[in-house]
């Protein structure tokens, strides 16, 4: 089993090895493989890249983003970031992006509205996480529940298992909307992943995500 020393240290050379983030001034501390990641960089893309690579560790089961992002120079216009972010809805959800309202005040992006499926609402925040200028970005986009079909587990666990690279046991409870996941994986990448798909199923709303990750020895 690893220390919480050799985790962090693992964490701060993965981080460290990547070119995007020569630049960044990260402090990674573990207690119980929960981590804390404190420090700034200097565009929102690379807080989200952080993100990935630790929970791509072996051993790492929470993740307390405490990053913040401070841009090397005076940064873009709210106006221009609010142009790139309608030009990137535009592309990515053609003229449903109209129900997704917007705002942005010192280049902190807020997102509301509606849209149809739960995937289109991480896809708003993934497909503008790149533009520059962004430092934060609140998505407080709802699901409209109209005419939805019904959650079937069959459906979610076919969902699951169709990535090859899930291959533990995976159980799952359908209430109402609500999905509850429970099981064991070997790492949070791999957790966060199955909650991805399963909130790209039509008709999934909230997730209950009780995966508990257990390294492979």
């Amino acid at each position: 089993m690893k220390t919480n020393e050799s985790l962090a240290l693992e964490i701060t050379n993965q981080i460290k090895q990547d070119p995007l983030l020569k630049d960044a001034q990260i402090v990674v501390n573990i207690g119980d493989t929960d981590v804390v990641l404190r420090g700034t960089v200097n565009k929102f893309f690379k807080k989200v890249l952080i993100h990935k690579i630790v929970s791509d560790v072996t051993g790492i089961k929470n993740i307390n983003d405490q990053l913040r992002v401070i841009l090397s120079s005076s940064g873009q216009p709210d106006e221009v970031i609010e142009a790139a972010v309608v030009k990137k809805f535009e592309t990515n959800f053609g003229n449903t992006y109209k129900k997704i309202s917007l705002s942005v005040t010192a280049g902190e992006v807020v997102l509301g509205g509606t849209v149809k499926w739960t995937y289109q609402k991480q896809l708003a925040t993934d497909c503008i996480s790149y533009i520059e200028g962004i430092v934060a970005i609140d998505n407080q986009i709802a699901i409209d529940s109209k005419s939805e079909p019904e959650i079937r587990e069959r459906d979610i666990l076919a969902a699951i298992y169709k990535d090859e690279s899930i291959t533990s046991n995976i159980n799952i409870d359908v209430t109402g909307r609500k999905v509850t996941l429970t099981g064991t994986l070997p790492s949070l990448s791999k957790k966060e992943l199955v909650e991805k798909i399963v909130l790209s199923i039509a008709g999934v709303h909230d997730i209950d995500n009780r995966i508990v990750i257990i390294a492979e020895v």
